[in-house]
């Protein structure tokens, strides 16, 4: 009887050791995915990681809100970075300007081409400013949904850090995001640490000033 209730015991013991804890199932999904992105994926070097629960009411663990932020947040480089070359191509028009109302055939020319350059980047400003304001229609009713949702676990998040060389052979630090099924038996969502760095540097709230007036019409239609 005794070796009986040792043998079950012994068993027991095995199968508690055998089953894998949750970072290890996350790590187990996430590391062959790091490696196949890597130039010398021998070099890979795991560091850390940080799983985290998701939950239905939460924006910030939600990988839906990630992307739109991250689409204002490109869609606003664009828009400033072209309001920049239309300022420049102004300030340039101002220097070909008449003087005492007199203008060469030259200036008059530089003046057409900054004024036609002026222009163009101003549509193309225009263009981005269209599409960051039809996202935000686009998303209202999703992030008005997150006021009555009710906190039900959705997943888990993960901050995944790791070493690895470059082509050049210098060893740098790697970090990504992932998101991960509610069984970690899959990963649904993943960003780069260049999409966590254009999510860090949004800007979104130089957005929300920038288009103040916009967004109080748009949240006047609701």
């Amino acid at each position: 009887m005794k070796r009986g209730i040792l043998a079950i015991v012994g068993l027991a013991l095995l199968a508690s050791c055998s089953v894998k804890t949750n970072e290890e199932k996350a790590r187990d999904l996430i590391e062959p995915q790091v490696k196949a992105n890597l130039i010398k994926p021998d070099s890979y070097e795991f560091a850390q990681m940080q799983l985290d629960s998701c939950f239905s009411d939460d924006t910030n663990r939600n990988p839906k809100s990630i992307e739109f932020v991250l689409k204002v947040a490109r869609l606003f480089k664009e828009y400033k970075e072209y309001m920049s070359d239309a300022e420049e191509a102004e300030t340039s028009m101002t220097i070909y300007a008449p003087t005492y109302g007199y203008q060469d055939a030259h200036s008059k020319q530089q003046q057409k081409k900054y004024k036609a350059e002026m222009e163009k980047a101003q549509r193309k400003a225009a263009i981005a400013k269209d599409k960051i304001l039809q996202l935000y229609k686009e998303n209202k009713e999703f992030f008005k949904s997150f006021q009555s949702a009710k906190h039900e676990f959705t997943g888990w998040s993960v901050a995944f850090s790791y070493r690895a060389e470059t082509a050049g052979g210098l060893k740098i630090m790697g970090n990504n995001l992932y998101f991960l099924d509610k069984d970690l038996t899959e990963i649904t969502h993943s960003f780069s640490e260049d999409e966590l760095s254009d999510l860090n540097s949004a800007g979104i709230d130089d957005l929300q000033y920038e288009f103040e007036d916009e967004f109080k019409e748009l949240a006047e239609d609701d």
